[in-house]
């Protein structure tokens, strides 16, 4: 074959780029190499990498990176649109190389660790990207907490991606400045699937909420009257009111939330009502979450 269409076919499927090692598999002396840079039919891009296909598209360009930086893959927003996580920019180069090299790459932002193992990598759309869970973390660098705190939760509540997954992948990379990892951890524990269960920043904060919203405190971790073997998070139950700070939603366990669900039929049968509310209510609507259990109040106040 010629050597010019084997450099081109070669190219096609790497983005429009060559090696020279590759260049010279295809039969093509240094000296042709040279002269084809000194015309213009081919641009040097990097040390030993040739452009001979102009694709500017930025998966075009990631293809391109992942074919000649060593051991890379495409990681942070551009495993994002691969892995079509929502919340997250789209259009971006985005590729992850070892601590170790000083590869760059034109018009690809290069992200360089030393704790990228095997197992956190995959191929995706014929690329060498990050896992899902690896990519979470890698965007708890770079996102801000509330917002890698969505993602994460449109996630679970898809069934994409579960809690085990990502606390193995905060396992292996955790280490003190690590980007993302204390964010994670962080967030992991605010949902209630922290170490500590029975002290949850979920439950703290919404004891908070009702205490700041004028409401009066209720009795924490309280027996449920009919059912001593279980809990309610928070009550009143002089007005028969129970509240459940639903971290369990987070977990995508099928068994638990038809129990929760059970519990709750149970409440009603026996003149409670269950209130539950999510981090993200405690979070960005407080006022509602007050609001709520003011008017349940309100309501049994009356009824008695």
């Amino acid at each position: 074959m010629d050597p010019d269409r084997s450099a081109l076919d070669i190219a096609s499927r790497q983005g429009g780029v060559i090696t020279l090692d590759q260049a010279i598999e295809c039969e093509l002396s240094r000296h042709a190499i040279r002269y084809r840079v000194r015309v213009g039919r081919w641009t040097v891009v990097s040390r030993s990498v040739y452009r001979l296909i102009d694709l500017t598209s930025a998966r075009e360009l990631v293809r391109a990176a992942t074919a000649v930086l060593p051991h890379s893959v495409a990681s942070h927003e551009s495993a994002a649109e691969l892995h079509q996580i929502p919340r997250v920019r789209r259009g971006l180069a985005v590729v992850s190389v070892h601590t170790r090299t000083t590869h760059s790459f034109p018009g690809v932002t290069v992200h360089r660790n030393h704790d990228l193992r095997t197992r956190h990598t995959e191929v995706v759309d014929a690329l060498p990207c990050t896992t899902l869970p690896r990519t979470i973390i890698d965007l708890g660098g770079i996102l801000h907490p509330k917002h890698t705190g969505r993602i994460v939760d449109d996630l679970i509540a898809q069934k994409r991606l579960s809690v085990e997954a990502l606390g193995s992948v905060l396992n292996d990379v955790a280490r003190r400045g690590k980007p993302g990892s204390t964010a994670i951890r962080s967030l992991l524990e605010q949902r209630g699937l922290g170490p500590d269960r029975n002290a949850t920043a979920l439950e703290r904060r919404g004891l908070a909420v009702l205490q700041n919203g004028g409401l009066p405190t209720p009795l924490l971790e309280y027996s449920i009257p009919w059912n001593p073997t279980r809990r309610f998070d928070a009550c009143y139950p002089n007005w028969s009111i129970a509240i459940e700070w639903d971290s369990r939603r987070w977990h995508g366990d099928h068994d638990s939330f038809e129990l929760d669900r059970e519990r709750d039929r149970s409440a009603l049968l026996h003149g409670w009502s269950v209130y539950r509310f999510t981090w993200r209510d405690v979070v960005d609507r407080p006022e509602h979450v007050v609001e709520t259990i003011r008017l349940a109040i309100d309501r049994s106040r009356l009824s008695i």
